[in-house]
C-alpha cells in the first residue's frame, strides 16, 4: 500500500485522474457487461442469433475502431475525446438498461463501443503524455493496469446485486458512473495544447506512414498474443469448466483469483522486475507465462492434478504473467509514435490486438463443443503461439537496444 501511495504522489494531478478512471470505467463496464447477454435472452426473449448480433456490433465497433478513435483525438484533443467517449457511452449503458426494441439496442451496442473506441487510446496517450519520464510512465501504467483491475473485480459483484432488483437499475448506475466520471474530468482533467507535427497530414497518410513504419507494425503484432490468450478466458475456459462439472462457481473462482492477485502483486512486481530483469525479458516472461499456463489444463497435467486445481492455478500463473507484460506494453507505444500522433499509434496499437482477439475468437468457438472439454489441441496451440510470440517480442526488445535493466 504504501509503495501504491507513493507512486500516486509522485504523479501529476491529471495522471491522478486518469488512473481513477482505470478504476471506474472497468467498474461500470463489469457492473453491466457480464449479464447482458442473460437480460437479452431471459428478460427480453431475444433469439440467440439476436443476442449474438447485439453483442457481436458493440465488440467489432469498439475494436475496429480504436484506429479512428486515435486519429480523432489527436485532431481534437485527448480531454474532449475522453469526454465525448464517456458522455456517448453513459447514453448507451442507459438505453441498454431500458430498451426493449432490438433497432435501439443496437444503436445502444454502437454507441458503447464507439465510445470505448474513442476514450480507450485517448486516455492512454494522456497518461503517457502526462508521464514524460519512462520510469514514471512505467509505474503510472502499472498502476493504472491495478486500477482497472479492481475495477473487473467488484464491477460485476455489484451488478449480481442491482440485476436481483432489476436490469433497469443496472442500467441506471452503470450509466451514472460514466456521468460523475465525465463531470470530474471536465472538471479535474487539464486541457492539453494539441501537438501539432512538423507539417500536418491526413488521415490514411498517418495510417500509411504507420503501417510502413516496421518496428512499430512488429511489435504491434507481436504484443497481440497478449488479446490472443487473455480472450479464452471468457470463452475456452467456461467451456472447460461446465465439461468437467465445475460450471459458474469455477469460472467465478477464475475471475477472481486473476483479479485479487492482480490488485494485490502488480506494484511488488512492478518493482521486482525493474530491479532484476529488463523490460524485453519481462515482456517475454510475462507472455511466456500465460502462454504455459493454459498447458495446466491440457494431458497430462489436467490428471495429474485434477480439473478443478488445473483451472485454479492456471488462473495465478496466468495473471502472474499479465502482471509482467501489460503495464510495459502499454508504456512502450510512445517510442515509436511520431510527433502529435500519439492517440493514432496507441489506437493503431489497441486495433490490431482487437481484431486479433476477434477473429481467434471465432476460430476457438469452432473447437468448443456444449457437451464435450475443449480438444487438447486448443491448450497446446495456444500455449505454442503465446511462448513464440514471448520469444519474438523478447528479441525485437532487444534488438532496440532495451536490454539492459533500468534502475
Amino acid at each position: 500500500m504504501r509503495r501504491v501511495l507513493t507512486t500516486l504522489t509522485s504523479l501529476s494531478p491529471a495522471a491522478r485522474v486518469l488512473i481513477l478512471n482505470g478504476l471506474t470505467f472497468n467498474f461500470g463496464f463489469y457492473m453491466l457487461m457480464p449479464y447482458l447477454a442473460g437480460h437479452l435472452s431471459e428478460n427480453l426473449g431475444l433469439a440467440g442469433w439476436a443476442v449474438g448480433l447485439v453483442l457481436g456490433i458493440r465488440v467489432f465497433s469498439q475494436q475496429g475502431l480504436f484506429l479512428l478513435g486515435g486519429l480523432l483525438g489527436d485532431r481534437i484533443g485527448y480531454r474532449r475525446a475522453i469526454l465525448i467517449g464517456c458522455a456517448v457511452r453513459c447514453v448507451g449503458f442507459a438505453v441498454f438498461g431500458f430498451s426493449e426494441s432490438l433497432t435501439v439496442l443496437l444503436l445502444a451496442a454502437c454507441l458503447s463501443g464507439f465510445a470505448g473506441a474513442l476514450f480507450t487510446p485517448c486516455a492512454q496517450a494522456y497518461l503517457a503524455d502526462e508521464c514524460q519520464d519512462a520510469h514514471l510512465r512505467k509505474q503510472a501504467f502499472a498502476l493504472h493496469n491495478m486500477a482497472s483491475t479492481a475495477g473487473m473485480l467488484i464491477g460485476p459483484l455489484a451488478g449480481l446485486l442491482f440485476i436481483s432488483v432489476d436490469f433497469s437499475v443496472t442500467g441506471s448506475v452503470s450509466a451514472g458512473l460514466f456521468l460523475i466520471m465525465t463531470l470530474v474530468q471536465w472538471r479535474f482533467l487539464p486541457l492539453k495544447d494539441l501537438v501539432s507535427g512538423e507539417q500536418p497530414v491526413t488521415m490514411l497518410r498517418q495510417c500509411l506512414d504507420m503501417l510502413q513504419q516496421w518496428p512499430f507494425l512488429r511489435f504491434a503484432l507481436l504484443a497481440a498474443a497478449y488479446p490472443l490468450l487473455f480472450h479464452p478466458l471468457y470463452l475456452a475456459v467456461p467451456a472447460y469448466s461446465h465439461a468437467y462439472g465445475g460450471g459458474q462457481e469455477w469460472i467465478t473462482q477464475v475471475f477472481v483469483i486473476t483479479a485479487v492477485v492482480g490488485v494485490l502483486l502488480q506494484m511488488p512486481v512492478s518493482s521486482l522486475r525493474q530491479r532484476w530483469i529488463s523490460e524485453g525479458q519481462s515482456m517475454g516472461a510475462g507472455l511466456a507465462l500465460m502462454a504455459a499456463s493454459y498447458g495446466l489444463l491440457a494431458e497430462p497435467l489436467v490428471t495429474l492434478l485434477g480439473a478443478h486445481l488445473a483451472v485454479q492455478l492456471m488462473a495465478a500463473l496466468f495473471s502472474v504473467g499479465s502482471l509482467l507484460v501489460l503495464p510495459l506494453l502499454s508504456a512502450h507505444v510512445p517510442h515509436y509514435a511520431k510527433r502529435g500522433q500519439l492517440a493514432a499509434y496507441y489506437g493503431f496499437f489497441a486495433g490490431v490486438g482487437g481484431l486479433v482477439a476477434l477473429f481467434s475468437n471465432v476460430l476457438i468457438g469452432r473447437f468448443l463443443s456444449a457437451d464435450q472439454a475443449p480438444p487438447q489441441l486448443l491448450w497446446w496451440s495456444l500455449s505454442a503461439i503465446g511462448i513464440g510470440a514471448a520469444v519474438g517480442l523478447a528479441w525485437h526488445m532487444g534488438r532496440l537496444g532495451h536490454s539492459t535493466v533500468q534502475s
